[in-house]
């Protein structure tokens, strides 16, 4: 409990300290602390307790029950400068006590023990840390979400404690056979964890839209379980994956067999026929599972009841500015993305025809910028189906934590919260990660290369105001390479580890 009340304390310090310092311009002039996002969240709790909406606030593209929730001291009388950003860090601590805890369970349940200091050699033997620290290093007292929540960004609240939370309930799993369980006592624990899962996932869905990029993945785990869980029951002799209903799934078809020629490949590339049949076979496993079914719908009728009720109490523009906004979203400013010239330069030869249009004319290049914004929308859904197919029922934290760096680095629109999309699933996978080798340390060595290259050449445009647009734009090319590779790095990282070990049995 130490490290989450040190966590806690900590945020709660900088969250009243640096913007004392800093927005009130004690401490570097011009540099503001407190994200500008946070001004939205206030001045839209400010209409919502005088009885307006909160998309009367210019921007507020939020779902409205965060903006009723913060709106909750002015109704008694106090002021909201500190509410929202206290709550933010409470969700955030909460958020790395969840990781803390999943990753101490895992530990358990694989009996892995952590070496002595005499185990190791050199500087390794000198920065040695127990196994508790290290948990509340990736989370409770990492600098970004720290940062990013006591600036008032509401992301720890109504994203990543729902996609946590979801994750908890969905890998809360250990197969244990027992030859007196009957079929349903086997697969009612899945079905009740489907449910709330589902729940949790419908407000993540909701509240910021992407994790609905999640949904396949999580039924194809759940999926997965139950059908483990039920032949299991079935013949209680039987506990590896591998024997128990599995052995042609379209996934498991990919995995490596060390039986067969070098070069040749399990899978039947050839044979389009046998590629059809464990397609629609794994579909079946898939769709037609209960635990599935009930995430599936649990999920979505969550998502239908909150959108229901914000568009009942707000009309069309809790819709439009909530939701549909987010799909095709395009800004230019703050933007990591390698997109972000292009959108730049589109919306202002976009402003020029609109200037010199009228009527249908100017309404048909409006249409055309915005469906620009789909584009990008492509190579992401190519990158997250092998993701949800391949990787999701076998390693349900690492394929959502790939598909998410996916995501986020194809993304045409990337500023720093989205980070922390990925950065809260990290930990959960952390162990299947190579990073003793010379390929993860030159890919991590190029990524933090790129990301200093583009703060600095953001930094001269934004802050010293030089025409360095273009500079820029190579920094987001080079940041979006250096992410790819170090994608590839640990996705090749992980493809060997598995054929090592299939090689040792």
């Amino acid at each position: 409990d130490h490290p989450v009340i040190i966590g806690l304390a900590i945020r709660l310090i900088l969250m009243f300290a640096l913007p004392s310092l800093m927005d009130d311009g004690l401490l570097l002039q011009g540099v503001r602390y407190t994200d500008i996002d946070y001004d939205v969240f206030t001045d839209a709790a400010d209409h919502v307790a005088h009885g307006r909406s909160p998309y009367a606030r210019h921007t507020y593209r939020y779902t409205p029950f965060l903006a009723k929730l913060l709106a909750l001291p002015l109704e008694y009388g106090f002021s909201t400068r500190y509410f929202g950003k206290i709550l933010f860090c409470i969700a955030d601590v909460i958020c790395g006590y969840i990781i803390v805890t999943l990753r101490r369970r895992k530990r358990v349940l694989s009996g892995a023990n952590h070496p002595t200091k005499g185990d190791k050699r050199g500087w390794k033997n000198f920065i040695d840390l127990s196994p508790e620290l290290k948990d509340a290093l990736w989370w409770l007292y990492n600098p970004l979400p720290i940062n990013i929540c006591t600036r008032g960004s509401a992301e720890s609240l109504v994203v990543l404690l729902p996609v946590l939370a979801t994750v908890a309930v969905a890998d809360m799993y250990q197969i244990r056979p027992s030859s007196s369980a009957n079929r349903w006592r086997g697969t009612l624990p899945i079905i009740a964890r489907a449910c709330f899962a589902g729940i949790f996932h419908g407000i993540g869905i909701h509240a910021k839209l992407y994790p609905v990029i999640y949904t396949i993945s999580f039924m194809a785990n759940f999926s997965r379980q139950q059908q483990q869980r039920e032949m299991l029951s079935r013949n209680s002799t039987q506990q590896n994956p591998k024997d128990i209903g599995w052995r042609y799934l379209l996934s498991e078809q990919m995995q490596f067999d060390p039986s067969k020629s070098k070069g040749s490949s399990t899978f039947p590339w050839k044979h389009p026929m046998q590629i059809l049949v464990l397609a629609i076979f794994w579909v079946q496993r898939l769709l037609f599972t209960m635990s599935s079914i009930l995430f599936l719908v649990v999920s979505m009728g969550t998502v239908g009841i909150l959108t229901y009720l914000a568009v009942y109490q707000h009309g069309q523009e809790a819709l439009d500015e909530g939701l549909l906004y987010h799909f095709q979203r395009v800004d230019h400013r703050h933007n990591y993305s390698m997109y972000w010239y292009w959108i730049y330069l589109a919306r202002g030869r976009a402003e020029d025809t609109l200037s010199q249009l009228a009527g249908k004319a100017a309404e048909n290049a409006s249409l055309s910028a915005s469906a620009w914004g789909y584009i990008p929308l492509v190579p992401q859904v190519l990158l997250l189906g092998f993701s949800s197919l391949g990787i999701a029922p076998y390693d349900l934290s690492f394929a959502l934590f790939c598909q998410t760096f996916a995501f986020v680095a194809f993304n045409k629109v990337i500023t720093a919260q989205y980070f922390t999309w990925y950065l809260c699933l990290l930990p959960l996978c952390s162990d299947r990660v190579n990073w003793n080798s010379k390929r993860m340390y030159f890919s991590l060595g190029v990524l933090i290369v790129s990301i200093i290259t583009w703060l600095l050449s953001a930094f001269s445009l934004e802050m010293l105001g030089w025409k360095s647009h273009r500079q820029v734009w190579m920094a987001s090319l080079f940041f979006f390479i250096a992410n790819v590779n170090l994608l590839h790095s640990i996705l090749k990282g992980y493809i060997e580890s598995k054929k090592k070990k299939q090689l040792e049995a």
